[in-house]
């Protein structure tokens, strides 16, 4: 990750409304908006009618605490969408549809080989968020929009940028999340942190259950490889964690041994309270539970952390 700059133009004057957003310097733009403004977007910007991605925004009706996107390419992004928004009915129909992002070139020189290698990088990235899926029927061939290598290294900094725009324009789908992809690593993840810095450790321990959790540079939340979660759970458990416990159980970051979980690698979870519940299989305060091995809270760090660094006295004048 890198410093950038982002300008984002609102159509309306209004942050929940039509929204454009550019990386300084940049040809690539990122334009969002509801469906049902589909029509209005495509008589204001025309570029929509040219190559790219989009990606479909909605929120998954079985699991309502998960979102589900879909991305898709054209050589028409704006004809595309009408289509999509005039199905709603049988295989194809995108009815969980609501929010957008559609991304294209304000040059002409995107093509809809360059839009296929983006969906394809896109659709792959996904995979690292738990709290998203993809409906996506057809998953990418390994060798989808296969370009020069000049050709690959501009896409690759467009997929770079997409993620950096639909992140700022409020979703998290591209968020990479420690311990979920493709391949689960089965060694610890290392920690990044400032250099000179120690990363701080935190630990969670019970009746089965013995965990650390140190907080990554993004104020990610990260359990580490070789944690013990308990095996049961309680009623008071969240849905959302019951799921989520499932489903890493299912990727292989939670092995089941004789009477625990362990954690086969390092995961992110948004905050010490969601990161005890999953180890603790109950609802759980992580604010007061996390431990510095000297007995500091979480909570109590944290307002360390975040507490205003004394500035040094002046100098004091001495008059004769």
């Amino acid at each position: 990750m890198k410093p950038r700059s982002i300008n984002i133009f609102l159509l309306d004057g209004d942050p929940s409304s039509i929204k454009v957003a550019q990386i300084a310097m940049s040809t690539i733009q990122a334009i969002a908006f509801r469906r049902n403004q589909l029509r209005r977007v495509r008589d204001t910007f025309s570029e929509i009618e040219r190559p790219g991605v989009y990606i479909l925004i909605g929120v998954d009706e079985k699991e309502p605490d998960r979102f589900v996107a879909y991305i898709g390419e054209s050589e028409s992004v704006g004809a595309r969408l009408a289509t999509h928004s005039s199905n709603d009915k049988g295989r194809d129909s995108k009815a969980f549809w609501f929010d957008t992002v559609v991304l294209v070139s304000k040059d002409e020189n995107l093509t809809k080989s360059h839009a296929r290698y983006v969906e394809s990088c896109l659709i792959r990235a996904v995979g690292s968020n738990p709290r998203w899926s993809l409906p996506n029927s057809q998953r990418p061939a390994d060798d989808a929009g296969k370009l020069p290598l000049p050709d690959r290294a501009a896409m690759d900094e467009f997929v770079d940028q997409t993620k950096t725009l639909v992140g700022a324009l409020g979703w998290d789908l591209f968020r990479s999340v420690r311990g979920i992809g493709n391949d689960v690593r089965r060694d610890a993840n290392p920690v990044e942190t400032e250099p000179g810095e120690e990363a701080a450790v935190f630990f969670f321990r019970g009746e089965g259950f013995a965990a650390e959790m140190t907080v990554g540079p993004s104020g990610d939340c990260i359990v580490l490889s070789g944690s013990k979660a308990r095996i049961r759970t309680t009623p008071t458990i969240p849905k959302g964690t019951t799921a989520l416990r499932d489903m890493l159980v299912e990727k292989g970051v939670l092995a089941i041994e004789a009477d625990y979980l362990r954690f086969t690698t390092d995961y992110n979870f948004s905050s010490p309270s969601a990161a005890a519940a999953a180890v603790m299989g109950a609802s759980a305060n992580g604010r007061i539970m996390w431990r510095l091995g000297d007995g500091q809270t979480y909570a109590d760090w944290e307002a360390q952390q975040n507490a205003q660094t004394p500035s040094a006295p002046a100098a004091a004048t001495v008059v004769d």
